[in-house]
C-alpha cells in the first residue's frame, strides 16, 4: 500500500542517480572539444603525476549527515547517515579548487586514451610511507578524478628496507635520498645541484622525479608542489632546466596548452555512485578530512 508513495518520494534521487552523470559526461565534451579534435590521431601525451596531485584528485569524500533524535524504545538516540559529498563548495576561489576544476578534464581525456597518466618507483616510494587514504580516499564513498584510470610506472618499483627497530635502519625517506645521491645519473646531479640554490639539500627528490619525466619521454611533470614550480619558473634560463624538454606544469598549465575549459567537480558526484549523495552539503571547511580526524571520531 505504501510502496508506491515511498517510490514517489525518492523519484527526485533516482533522477539525479540518471541524470547527472550524462550532463557530467556532456560538460565534459564541450570542455575537451578543442583538445580532443587536436589530439585525435596522435600517440597520447604521457604526463608523470606527482603524488601532490594523486591528492588533488580526491575531490569527494564521506560525510555523517545527521537526521535530528530519534527514540529507541525509551532511549533518545542521534540518527543519520554517511553519504558521498564534495569536498569544495560551488562558490570556492581557492587556488587548489581551481586547480581541481582543470585535473577534471585532464581525467576525461585520460580516460579517452588520450592523455597516459604514469607514476615512477620513486614515486609510488612515496606513497608507500605515508597514509593511503591521502591518495585514494579514507571513507567508503569517496570519489577520486584518477578512479578507474590505468596508471602504470615508467621505470618499474622500488622498497625501503624495513625491520625491528633493534636493526636501528634509517628511515624510509632517509634511505630514498641516500639511494638518490648515489645515482651516476650525470641529469639528476645537475638538476639536483640548481634546485638545492632555492629548495635546500632535500630536494633530491624532486629533482630525481624531473629527471625521470625526462629520460621516459614524458611531455610534463604534473604537480601542485608550489615551492617546486616557483623555483622551476625562476631558474628556467639556467642550465639543465633550458634545455631539457619536459616541462613542469600544473593542472591549470596542462589544461590552457592544450585548450580544455575548467568543470566544477561538484558536477562528478553522482558518477560510480551506488549510495546516498548530498550534493548540497560540503566537507567542513571544504577541505579534505585529514586521517587523524577519522581515527578521533571513533
Amino acid at each position: 500500500m505504501f510502496r508506491p508513495l515511498a517510490r514517489l518520494r525518492t523519484l527526485p534521487e533516482r533522477i539525479r542517480f540518471r541524470l547527472f552523470p550524462r550532463i557530467a559526461a556532456a560538460r565534459l565534451n564541450v570542455a575537451t572539444r578543442k583538445a580532443r579534435r587536436d589530439m585525435a590521431g596522435r600517440e597520447p601525451l604521457r604526463v608523470l603525476l606527482d603524488n601532490t596531485v594523486f591528492d588533488l584528485a580526491v575531490t569527494h569524500e564521506t560525510r555523517w549527515i545527521t537526521t535530528g533524535i530519534s527514540n529507541w524504545g525509551n532511549q533518545p538516540m542521534a540518527t543519520g547517515y554517511a553519504a558521498r559529498v564534495p569536498v569544495y563548495g560551488r562558490k570556492n576561489k581557492s587556488e587548489r579548487y581551481r586547480q581541481v576544476t582543470y585535473l577534471t578534464g585532464l581525467t576525461h581525456l585520460a580516460r579517452l586514451g588520450l592523455i597516459e597518466f604514469c607514476k615512477s618507483a620513486e614515486l609510488s616510494d612515496e606513497q608507500f610511507r605515508q597514509p593511503m587514504g591521502r591518495f585514494r580516499g579514507y571513507g567508503y564513498f569517496d570519489y577520486s578524478l584518477l578512479s578507474g584510470i590505468k596508471i602504470e610506472s615508467v621505470d618499474g618499483w622500488v622498497f625501503p628496507t624495513l625491520g625491528p627497530k633493534w636493526m636501528n635502519l634509517p628511515s624510509a625517506a632517509e634511505q630514498q635520498r641516500t639511494r638518490l645521491r648515489k645515482s651516476d645519473d650525470r641529469l639528476f646531479h645537475d638538476l639536483y645541484a640548481l634546485l638545492k640554490q632555492q629548495l635546500g639539500e632535500k630536494c633530491t627528490q624532486d629533482a630525481w622525479h624531473i629527471r625521470t619525466a625526462e629520460r621516459h619521454n614524458s611531455f610534463c611533470f604534473l604537480t601542485t608542489d608550489g615551492p617546486l614550480l616557483k623555483a622551476c619558473k625562476s631558474l628556467a634560463k639556467k642550465e639543465p632546466l633550458r634545455s631539457i624538454r619536459v616541462r613542469v606544469m600544473t593542472p591549470e598549465d596542462l589544461a590552457q596548452h592544450l585548450g580544455v575549459a575548467p568543470v566544477p567537480s561538484h558536477l562528478l558526484s553522482y558518477n560510480d555512485a551506488s549510495w546516498f549523495v548530498r550534493m548540497d552539503h560540503t566537507m567542513p571547511e571544504e577541505r579534505r578530512r585529514r586521517v587523524g580526524e577519522y581515527r578521533q571520531s571513533k
